[in-house]
């Protein structure tokens, strides 16, 4: 168990990327024996014009072979992460999910997914996608993703909690 945590499982989902014009999904992550869920997105430099934006849902499946669903979350932003230990007030996303502009450059964003509410749709597996909307090309998005779970049953090594997106 990680003491310094509330949550017992980090997974890698997203090696940091630079994101600037294509819809990128975060592997996914198996909820299975999961009490709790979050994605931790971590953004850099969010270079483009003014009018440029990243939306962030969150996506649930049957399979991770299979066909995705937006789902509805709640999550959080961090004030710009090099100077600010703020965070806003818990919101919550419908499946049109949230937007990201120029000026969120250095924040992170806490997806917060109910496990009892995806297995309610029959979705075992979540994941994150960032889609730019831009005019053109933007200059550069730097975004990297962890997955973390609080496991139902605690183990000394953890089960896979990660599966191959389809998209």
């Amino acid at each position: 168990m990680n003491p310094f945590v509330g949550y017992d499982n980090i997974i890698p989902l997203l090696a940091p990327a630079d994101i600037t014009s294509n819809d990128t999904p975060t592997a996914y992550m198996d909820l299975k024996g999961a009490n709790r869920a979050a994605i931790l997105l971590q953004f850099g430099n969010i270079h483009s014009g003014s009018t440029d934006t990243e939306t962030i849902t969150v996506e649930g499946a049957t399979d991770p072979a299979g066909t995705e669903a937006a789902v509805a979350f709640q999550y959080r932003i961090s004030g710009e992460a090099a100077s600010a230990n703020t965070w806003t007030a818990i919101t919550t996303a419908t499946t049109a999910g949230f937007t990201l502009s120029l000026t969120d450059d250095g924040k992170c964003c806490w997806l917060e997914i109910n496990p009892d509410a995806m297995a309610a749709n029959d979705y075992r597996y979540v994941r994150a996608m960032i889609k730019p909307t831009v005019s053109a090309q933007m200059a550069n998005c730097l975004v990297g993703a962890v997955g973390i779970i609080d496991a139902k049953y605690k183990m000394t090594t953890f089960v896979s909690a990660t599966a191959s997106a389809s998209a």
